[in-house]
């Protein structure tokens, strides 16, 4: 996934997309201005966040964004809901507090729900309190 389809996603989201799915390139220049950077910073928190579970060998090094057609570091699934989420809250800050407080929520429950560590083989629990007592 590109910086320009979560781009589009985040334009959907926020009503900046008329009927036909297109948008006016001169109403939305500074949100395009402002995504790669807004982009760098939640991918840099994902990946940071990914990387606490990871082995020293699987650690992922993100790459600053710098162009539209440049592709994501994190997952498809993650780039549309978390960095969709994100992007929107962050682009509606000084535009509309309500709808960037609704997008913020989105996206910190999401980022609870796909960053939630899991753990890597079951592990077999001592009962040392014999909790299996029956009276």
């Amino acid at each position: 996934m590109t910086v320009e389809d979560i781009f589009r996603m985040t334009m959907a989201m926020i009503d900046e997309m008329t009927a036909t799915g297109e948008f006016d390139e001169t109403s939305v220049a500074e949100y395009r201005a402002k995504t790669p950077s807004i982009l760098t910073m939640l991918q840099n928190e994902i990946i940071g966040v990914e990387n606490r579970y990871k082995p020293p060998t699987e650690i992922v090094f993100p790459v600053p964004i710098e162009q539209m057609e440049q592709p994501l570091q994190v997952s498809d699934i993650k780039a549309a809901t978390l960095l969709t989420n994100g992007l929107a809250a962050q682009l509606m800050l000084h535009e509309d507090s309500s709808l960037a407080n609704y997008f913020n929520q989105r996206y910190e429950e999401l980022k609870a729900i796909f960053l939630k560590p899991t753990p890597n083989q079951r592990e077999k629990i001592e009962d040392v309190y014999d909790a299996g007592l029956n009276y």
